[in-house]
């Protein structure tokens, strides 16, 4: 695998990370950077230019007494120079921690501050790892806010000219490994090594150009798989089959960035976004730390210089490498869902294989479900069927994709009425899309507020409720309440139900209807008795519960009721059946 590529792809997916802490580094400093000032110093090299500079002081004399002079004086090279006022912020820190500097570690801190070559302000990316001379990276950001040394030192003047290279003064002296460790402990990357249990993940970061982000910017919270994990993984997946932008994703999917999140800060659950931009979710109690629902965080809370590490048992995954079940699974809102699918293998199996979307209830839309049917009541064979109503088997159904209206047909073969507009997503009248396209291996998952119950479920009134095509007479019957207490009600009823299309005619051409009248017509389409489509024959009539009869008459399959055609048949629910017509029906005395 390019692993110039691969970091180029891991650096993009912490990009606003990045920008972030520039911004908020080059914000702290009130000084101006000059940036290509294109100062004219003669003929003096790197060393003259500095001596004769007074900011430079302490720096020039650090130099000589580390046998530098030479080297700074005649190789072509760039020297990030600390002020004096960054050595002396420098001088009190190692006085505080009882630190006195050996010659070896002042050359190596000198020395840390120059790369080879001409490296001018206007020739740095957003971001790169810069090897200096003593052999470690620092990482160097660029924006319109300034330039950032290793996420803190701030560049306040910029290409200051010399006959052998480039100065960029800084207000902060950077120090490499083992005096940052020394002053400041070990960062993120320093803890993992000595952990000596993270090699794989180590080698993937440093394989991603991810080591000096790490190392230097934050602060962060990573869950660190150990090798185990790892082993685990590449036992059932060939790494060599992962593309350079699938590793990027998994590792930035261990990451929150912000934030140092420890044990204790945990709620019972919360969902974080990782540097991925995916959601990771998170429950914590007395059985210990989930992350994703079953990968347990084994030893919590090693605290870094900038940030904390939690070592987790298992590689987090990302939606794009599981199936639709899998996704669900990590997820705590769905765990009642997960629990009822797992009882049915067959299903599951449906589930994780085919084309499918899925309408995932949360745990409270089955709680409120709960306070009113009990699920001990009811039997495998339904359960079944309402798990089934909530997919769509075959195709994968994103937000985007919807009309604002749309009925399609579910995997238990029933119909799901879909509509969506500006305010969201509504499956069958009531129930709210609040979480929209999740996607997985085989299918993308919308979680919904309330569980969508088949027809055999609900009464007549639910029946219509349902159907977008239904909702003019839905609200004349919500505005009757005795109309609606007896179809909600025990009993049996067929109810032939006008489309709103059907409404519109008749209000166009009864316009001066009076509310007695209204309640009239609606208990014309209403028979106190359930009349499926087999039951009927032509000639046939049947009186209705507002006292008047109907008609119907059937010509080659088509049946009619009074001069009405029925579109949709059997709709069957608790307590009747709903048969869906073209035009309102009006009683006969209304034309008399």
């Amino acid at each position: 695998m390019k692993s110039l590529s691969i970091r180029r792809l891991l650096i993009f997916a912490i990009a606003p990370i990045v920008s972030l802490s520039i911004l908020t580094a080059c914000s702290d400093d009130d000084t101006i950077v000059d940036i290509d000032n294109g100062d004219d110093n003669g003929e003096l090299n790197i060393v003259e230019v500095a001596s004769e500079d007074p900011r430079f002081s302490t720096l020039v004399d650090l130099v000589g007494d580390a046998g530098l002079v030479d080297i700074l004086s005649n190789e072509e090279l760039t020297v990030f120079a600390p002020t004096n006022s960054a050595f002396d912020a420098l001088f009190d820190i190692l006085d505080e921690n009882g630190i006195t500097l050996t010659p070896e570690q002042l050359v190596n801190a000198l020395t840390y501050h120059v790369t080879e070559g001409t490296i001018p302000s206007s020739a740095l990316e957003a971001q790169q790892d810069v090897e200096m001379v003593n052999e470690e990276l620092t990482i160097i950001q660029a924006s319109a806010a300034g330039v950032l040394i290793n996420g803190r030192a701030n560049v306040i003047e910029a290409n200051i000219n010399a006959t052998n290279g480039i100065i960029h003064a800084i207000d902060e002296v950077i120090l490499p490994t083992e005096l940052r460790v020394a002053v400041e402990g070990p960062s993120l990357v320093e803890l993992a090594q000595e952990a000596g249990d993270f090699n794989t993940l180590l080698s993937l970061v440093e394989q991603g150009g991810l080591t000096t982000t790490l190392q230097f910017l934050g602060p962060y919270t990573a869950f660190a798989p150990n090798d185990a994990a790892f082993d685990a993984l590449f036992s059932v997946v060939d790494p060599e089959t992962l593309s350079e932008e699938q590793l990027a994703f998994i590792l930035t999917y261990h990451v929150i960035v912000g934030g140092a999140i420890f044990s204790g800060d945990l709620a019972p659950q919360q969902t974080v976004q990782s540097a991925n931009e995916e959601e990771l979710f998170i429950t914590a109690g007395e059985e210990g730390v989930f992350v994703n629902g079953s990968t347990q965080v084994i030893n919590a809370d090693l605290e870094a210089s900038n940030g904390v590490i939690h070592v987790v048992e298992d590689v987090l995954l990302p939606n794009a490498f599981l199936n639709t079940v899998q996704v669900a699974s990590k997820n705590y809102n769905f765990t009642t869902l997960v629990g009822l699918l797992s009882e049915y293998p067959d299903l599951v199996e449906a589930v994780a294989t085919s084309d499918i979307t899925v309408f995932a209830p949360t745990n409270s839309a089955f709680d409120t479900l709960f306070e009113s049917v009990d699920p001990a009541t009811l039997t495998e064979e339904q359960i079944a069927n309402i798990l089934l109503y909530h997919t769509i088997i075959g195709a994968q159904v994103f937000a985007g994709d919807l009309e604002d209206e749309q009925t399609v047909e579910s995997g238990s073969e029933e119909a799901l009425y879909i509509t969506a507009d500006d305010e969201g997503v509504v499956v069958n009248g009531s129930s709210n899309v609040v979480t929209a396209d999740v996607t997985s291996t085989n299918g993308v998952i919308h979680a919904i507020d309330e569980v969508l119950l088949p027809n055999a479920f609900t009464p007549v009134t639910g029946i219509v409720a349902k159907n977008y095509d239904l909702t003019t007479l839905l609200s004349a019957v919500a505005e009757r309440a005795d109309i609606l207490a007896t179809l909600s009600g025990e009993g049996t009823f067929t109810v032939f139900a006008p489309t709103n299309a059907a409404f519109d005619a008749a209000f166009e051409a009864f316009p001066n209807l009076t509310s007695e009248q209204i309640t009239e017509i609606l208990t014309y389409h209403v028979l106190t008795s359930v009349v499926l489509s087999s039951d009927l024959s032509d000639g046939q009539t049947a009186e209705t519960l507002q006292g008047e009869e109907i008609s119907v008459s059937i010509d080659g399959g088509a049946v009619q009721i009074n001069n009405s055609n029925v579109v949709t048949v059997d709709l069957e629910g608790t307590n009747g059946v709903v048969h869906i017509i073209d035009a309102v029906l009006v009683p006969p005395s209304f034309l008399d």
